[in-house]
């Protein structure tokens, strides 16, 4: 299955790219869709524990199961006041 994986602020900046479109086994979860990243991106590794996904435009946790022709977005944590 493809999977189109979208980047937001550092990671873009980690990537260098806003987006990119993953091959992925059926039945892979987005924690399967992150080890792919890191393994793709190395400047990702690291980070993993500061990122907010959503699936579809809709909040994910690693557990979610990935269907063909999902979109999946990554943002980091925004600290401020």
């Amino acid at each position: 299955m493809r999977v189109t994986v979208r980047f937001f602020a550092s990671l873009r900046d980690l990537t260098g790219e806003s987006e990119c479109v993953l091959a992925l086994p059926p039945g892979a979860r987005l924690s399967d869709l992150i080890a792919h990243l890191v393994l793709r991106y190395p400047a990702l590794d690291g980070y993993q524990a500061t990122w907010h996904f959503a699936v579809n435009q809709t909040h994910a946790e690693p557990e979610t199961v990935l269907q063909d022709g999902d979109q999946v977005a990554i943002l980091p944590y925004v600290a401020g006041g």
